[in-house]
């Protein structure tokens, strides 16, 4: 079996927060300009989508066509695990386990924030990508939670228009 690959891959407020304090991220489609911050490039080459219940319930709320149709599709839920629906397959469980149970070796792990504090929790993510947006929110659903150290290297800057994507990669996990 090939190495499977995760990038986190996620927009945040230059104060840290993925969505205000009612989830929504409102904030970055208004400030977005229709700036592609090298998303198409990213998608072509990620074969697995991941997210939490709450992420998947949103994005029915943001667009009319469901958006990783060609995408294999996992939803973490606790009360779902074991159905699917027309777009996604609902898992539960350990991250590591549920990694070692797929066939896509190149995951994208959209959010939300307990989600990606589950797989900080595992060491499974091999990638961050984080593009911040110019705006404080001043409060919200913060990207990362009080954890454990988590060594990264930068790999990357770009500057699209406002906005400023850093790449790190995981030191401590050579998967």
């Amino acid at each position: 079996m090939s190495k499977k690959h995760v990038s986190l891959y996620i927009a945040m407020s230059l104060d840290g927060f993925i969505a205000d304090e009612s989830g929504s991220v409102e904030w970055l489609e208004k400030i977005d300009g229709g700036v592609d911050n090298g998303y198409q490039e990213f998608f072509n080459h990620i074969d697995t989508v991941v997210m939490g219940k709450t992420t998947y319930q949103q994005l029915f709320t943001l667009t009319d066509t469901f958006p990783y149709s060609k995408k294999d599709v996992y939803v973490f839920s606790t009360e779902k695990a074991g159905t699917k629906d027309e777009y996604a397959n609902f898992v539960s469980g350990k991250v590591n386990d549920w990694l070692s149970g797929i066939h896509g070796e190149r995951i994208w792990l959209v959010g939300g924030a307990a989600l990606v504090k589950q797989f900080l929790k595992e060491r499974a993510i091999d990638q961050f990508v984080i593009t911040v947006a110019p705006i404080i929110l001043g409060k919200g659903i913060p990207l990362f939670e009080q954890d454990s150290i988590h060594p990264l290297k930068l790999d990357d800057v770009t500057r699209f228009g406002e906005f400023a994507q850093l790449t790190y990669k995981n030191l401590e996990d050579e998967r």
